[in-house]
């Protein structure tokens, strides 16, 4: 999740700076915008997820990864709304939503432990 999130923040960061170099159309724009908010929408769920999984709220920790997930299918399809428009940000999309399911993948096998050993009597 550490590593999500970072990817996320230098994701953030990425927008910024294409943001600031004005050289796309409206329509791209637009789409880096709603990213933009996405992206910030992430990296606060993906906090969240963090200290859900470190209390043990895996079943909380779940649902927010996959939000993470679904918000950076949500970015790159605002791109294809528009036929021939290039998905500015497919590859960060791409990692980001790899790094989740990562972590998704840890979180469901640490909650499939049970917390306490078993009472064994000899």
């Amino acid at each position: 999740m550490e590593l999500a999130l970072a990817n996320a923040t230098n994701t953030i960061s990425t927008i910024e700076h294409m943001l600031s170099k004005k050289e796309f159309d409206p329509f791209a724009i637009d789409c880096l915008k709603d990213c933009l908010e996405l992206y910030a929408d992430t990296i606060a769920m993906l906090v969240d997820a963090f200290a859900a999984f470190m209390s043990e709220h895996f079943d909380i920790a779940i649902v927010l990864m996959r939000t993470v997930m679904d918000e950076t299918t949500t970015c790159g399809e605002g791109f294809t709304e528009k036929k021939g428009e290039l998905t500015l940000l497919a590859k960060e999309n791409y990692n980001l939503f790899q790094l989740s399911d990562i972590s998704l993948c840890i979180i469901k096998q640490v909650s499939s432990v049970p917390s306490q050993p078993p009472n064994v009597s000899s």
